[in-house]
């Protein structure tokens, strides 16, 4: 809902002339992350949607994970429980779970070798001998942040659209993206 309201006040503002020239690409993620630091404790966390619950609903150590979930989603939240921490996230954010190096693919596509993932509906593909493609396949995690939550806790924090993923710190680990 609150992404939905965001992007309705965005579309406003361009209609109205005051639009920052700025277009974000549509990344099609699975699942949902949020990461930071908790305001109650000012430890690390993972979380999913339940983040916001009256209750909420944050992982903390394998453990917590392991209590909640499983399969695909608990191995992803694991991965990103181990390297996110290296960014050096200040806050809270909110981005899509990409990819996990298991899940990077090589194929042939009109004759051009690409280095694919497909984390939800939409399947990626960068051409193999870029840059790009090299970050892919030496990272464990791919993440593509999109917004910030700031305020003194997850009951009161107020979302904005955008992460500056310049304020992170580079890792070799977690290939991290900002949705601009």
């Amino acid at each position: 809902t609150r992404e939905a309201i965001l992007a309705l006040k965005a579309l406003r503002d361009t209609f109205a002339g005051r639009h920052d020239g700025k277009v974000s690409v549509k990344w099609d993620g699975a699942p949902a992350l949020f990461a930071g630091i908790d305001p109650r404790d000012n430890q690390f966390f993972v979380a999913k949607k339940g983040i916001f619950n009256k209750n909420p609903k944050v992982y903390k150590t394998n453990a917590d994970i392991d209590e909640d979930t499983s399969g695909d989603l608990n191995t992803k939240l694991k991965l990103a429980l181990q390297h996110l921490p290296e960014l050096g996230i200040t806050g809270v954010v909110q981005g899509d779970f990409l990819f996990s190096s298991d899940d990077l693919k090589s194929e042939k596509i009109k004759g051009e070798n690409y280095v694919t993932f497909h984390p939800n509906t939409i399947v990626y593909a960068v051409p193999a001998n870029t840059q790009m493609a090299r970050e892919l396949k030496q990272a464990k995690i791919g993440i593509v942040w999109h917004t910030t939550y700031t305020g003194n806790s997850f009951e009161s924090m107020k979302a904005s659209y955008g992460v500056n993923v310049n304020k992170f710190r580079k890792s070799k680990n977690v290939w991290s993206q900002d949705a601009m």
